[in-house]
């Protein structure tokens, strides 16, 4: 794991402008903390800061030439069967260096070239110079792991693995308001927008191809619903089926030269992982706790599965006042506004996991795959209809004289109700994207002076079926929200996260298989769950699910008050600032806190990025 960076010139290119990848690479020095290196011309200068995890050795640094320096990478990933491909080349009379996954990417692109993207099994962004073909050649992994950003400037084209190193470069820092419209009300941004209007995040599963006369040729090589193949196996069959792949995925993801792990939440998901990885060498597991919040502490289940799968299980108590500093320092990292909440604690984990190891494995995935999120039972539920979904719609009334919020099990009842009965009336489409948000389109115009629609229809494929829902929130939530949130909080901490139920034959298999198999009346996650039902404790199995949540409305009446006054309540400020509606920001100050709190998070994730990027 690593990050790259690098300029590509239609001319040649200044000294000044060649030394900005120098100062691009020093911006994301914790992506890769053990060496760092640039290579290249009076056109062109590739970037590289490593985080050793396979072949330590300096002979593996980066950027990396063969075929004396006709070919040059730079790469952040790992490729899982890059074992299996080297053994290929070397069959066809190719010799090797180094022991590390970055020669074997950069002989069989040698070989095999662009078509090398359907060979490989891991996550990456690279960059190869060939100058054979007097091209650059980048690519982002198929389900959008690692990350890639760019900037198509008059004279150049610059790339990075975050946007920081591309502020290094002379580009235009306008704000994005379609953008921003947009995260407002999911909380992030989707690619392939950025909250610049000059800056573009590569999709998932594609590539660019850069002339040496700046020409750009945009390639999607890979689609999840063209590599489906729908089968007609028995449920008790498919189940098996993913045990194996399972299986499979975890122990391809043990290749490591440095201390591996597993986190362990307790969870139906990680604690699958942790199983996993424990049958085939014994790992440490990770998890926190919450001195000051139980209602949202898990460990005493990371405690069970960890003594059931005879882990060496690490356990960390963390207060509040650690969240807190977590959620500064990881605030001062994020180069775009970003509210996932859950974040933070992710970020903790992360920061006491890697005093112990460089590599952890992680359970993200499997609810956008195996329908384990609450919107699903929701989703579920309305389109079959049914005596619970026409009760809730009954008693709707009632429960829209109870004021909404998330501070008593009443509130948040009412809360819940009344969003479930306003999407069960919009059509199917509608009706999705609208439980996928945390603020209304209506809230957003309000609070927005310069606001724009989102494009629905861009960001989700129809609905017809219930895999079409699992199939959109793979692609919207999982790409630009958890796999944002684990990639930059663990990245932040020098920590590379491997992710197995994301293994693309994995991914394939379980779209393949019918939605009934997957959730029904009687619960989610079915398939799963009966995968590794006589593997894990019951009580594992039985518990509702739980995510990393964090006291928002007991912070905005404490610690982060003076914030909250000073970037959202100062009404000189934000009428100077110019883009928001101050009255619209105060008024969600005068309601229940805890019925706005991710809009009132979101607005001040977003305030103290500006104020960090743009002064």
């Amino acid at each position: 794991m690593c990050g790259i960076t690098g300029i590509i010139g239609k001319k040649k290119l200044s000294s000044a402008l060649l030394g900005k990848v120098a100062e691009a690479c020093d911006s994301i020095r914790h992506r890769g903390p053990d060496s760092q290196g640039n290579f290249g011309n009076d056109y062109w200068a590739l970037g590289h800061t490593r985080l050793s995890v396979i072949d330590t050795s300096s002979a593996a640094n980066q950027p990396m030439s063969i075929n004396n320096g006709k070919l040059v990478i730079v790469y952040n990933g790992e490729i899982y069967n890059h074992n299996e491909i080297r053994s290929d080349l070397i069959k066809k009379g190719i010799s090797f260096n180094t022991s590390s996954d970055t020669e074997t990417l950069l002989q069989a692109y040698s070989v095999y070239g662009k078509n090398v993207l359907h060979m490989l099994n891991g996550f990456f962004a690279f960059c190869i110079y060939d100058q054979l073909e007097n091209e650059f050649f980048i690519a982002r992994d198929r389900f959008g792991i690692k990350p890639l950003h760019y900037s198509i400037q008059e004279d150049y084209f610059v790339f990075a693995s975050e946007i920081k190193s591309l502020l290094k470069f002379p580009i235009n820092r306008e704000l994005n308001y379609h953008a921003l419209g947009t995260y407002l009300q999911l909380s992030y941004i989707p690619a392939p927008n950025s909250i610049y209007k000059s800056v573009q995040k590569l999709l998932p599963g594609q590539s660019i191809s850069i002339r040496a006369d700046g020409e750009l040729k945009f390639e999607n090589y890979y689609s999840i619903k063209k590599r489906i193949r729908p089968n007609q196996l028995d449920f008790d069959s498919a189940a098996s089926q993913v045990k194996q792949l399972t299986m499979e995925s975890v122990e391809r993801r043990l290749i490591s030269d440095v201390p591996l792990g597993s986190f362990l939440s307790g969870g139906v998901d990680s604690s699958i992982i942790a199983y996993c990885a424990n049958q085939y060498k014994p790992v440490d597991t990770f998890t926190i706790s919450f001195k000051n919040e139980p209602m949202y502490d898990e460990s005493h289940y990371a405690r069970m599965v960890s003594k059931h799968i005879k882990s060496n299980h690490h356990e960390f108590e963390i207060t509040n006042t650690d969240l807190l500093e977590i959620q500064s320092e990881s605030q001062k990292n994020m180069d775009e506004p970003f509210a996932d909440s859950s974040s933070i604690a992710f970020g903790a984990l992360a920061k006491f996991t890697k005093n112990h190891v460089t590599v952890a494995l992680s359970g993200d995935g499997a609810d956008e795959l195996f329908s384990g999120y609450n919107k699903h039972a929701a989703l579920f539920m309305s389109m079959q209809g049914g005596l619970k979904h026409k009760a809730i719609q009954k008693a709707s009334p009632l429960f829209r004289l109870i004021k909404e919020g998330r501070d008593s099990k009443t509130t948040n009842l009412a809360r819940k109700v009344k969003k479930y009965a306003d999407g069960a009336e919009l059509s199917l489409n509608d009706r999705y994207f609208y439980w996928a948000k945390f603020t209304s389109a209506e809230m957003a115009k309000g609070l927005l002076k310069n606001f724009q629609e989102i494009d629905q229809n861009y960001l989700m494929s129809e609905v017809n079926d219930f895999n079409d829902i699992l199939y959109n929130d793979f692609n919207l939530v999982l790409q630009n929200d958890m796999l944002k949130k684990v990639d930059s909080m663990s990245m932040l901490n020098s920590l590379e996260v491997r992710t197995p139920f994301l293994d693309h034959q994995l991914v394939e298999y379980v779209f393949s298989l019918p939605s009934a198999f997957k959730i029904n009346s009687n619960g989610s996650k079915l398939l799963l769950k009966e995968a590794f039902r006589k593997e894990l404790p019951p009580e594992i199995f039985a518990r509702k699910k739980h995510g990393f949540e964090v006291p928002l409305v007991k912070w905005f009446k404490g610690p982060l008050q003076t914030n909250l006054n000073n970037l959202l309540l100062d009404r000189d400020r934000i009428e100077e600032q110019g883009i928001f509606q101050f009255d619209a920001i105060s008024s969600l100050f005068k309601q229940n806190l805890s019925q706005n709190q991710d809009t009132i998070w979101a607005l001040l994730q977003f305030q103290l990025w500006y104020y960090r990027h743009n002064q």
